[in-house]
């Protein structure tokens, strides 16, 4: 039964009601067209302020119920994975919802499982070393890494700036270095981030 959702912390112009949560999820699940945890869906939601979660989190358990997503086993935890009733849902309904919070919506988990990929990608790591801290950088590839980098940073504040700009874009960091050590800067190209900061908040 449809209701009034709580809005605590919600961007004016979102969703309001327990029916729109629902098309709303449908429709960001549909747009994924991959499986998606729960964190995953929530970090998108909460980050663009368009669902509260406790609302967010009883319209998952009866999208569950009315057999709108079924949850699958992955390899980094459960997963939802949208029904064909789930995605009849969307498209019959995603017409009701504002276009801006559908774009905003599919855009944050967009970004959000490009960010997961990369953490699974490429390596990082923080280790504490007696007066400071080391950070270890590495891009795979087939056979030998295509980068791998360790640097000393006096805090581990620091050591999290720089990982985040490298996850943001590993690629630009790998031709920053090419270009510095090789000075071959025709080769590598202008150093322009390829796309969007998957960090911003």
């Amino acid at each position: 039964m449809e209701y009034q959702a709580f809005t605590e912390g919600v961007r004016p112009g979102s969703v309001t009601t327990s029916h729109e949560i629902i098309i709303l999820i449908c429709y960001i699940l549909a747009s994924a067209g991959e499986p998606v945890t729960f964190e995953q869906l929530n970090m998108a939601l909460q980050k663009q302020q368009l669902v509260n979660y406790f609302e967010f989190a009883n319209a998952m358990e009866h999208l569950q119920k009315t057999g709108h997503v079924r949850m699958e086993q992955g390899k980094d935890g459960d997963r939802f994975v949208l029904t064909d009733l789930g995605r009849t849902t969307a498209e019959t309904f995603e017409a009701t919802l504002p276009a801006s919070v559908k774009e905003r919506g599919v855009k944050a988990l967009e970004n959000i499982l490009l960010l997961f990929r990369r953490q699974q990608d490429y390596r990082v790591e923080i280790t504490q070393a007696e007066d400071g801290y080391m950070l270890s950088l590495a891009i795979p590839d087939i056979g030998s890494d295509l980068l791998r980098l360790s640097i000393f940073m006096p805090t581990e504040k620091e050591c999290e700036t720089i990982r985040r700009r490298f996850l943001n874009d590993p690629m630009l960091v790998y031709k920053g270095i090419f270009a510095l050590l090789t000075g071959d800067m025709k080769t590598v190209g202008e150093l322009i981030p390829s796309g969007p900061d998957l960090f911003d908040e």
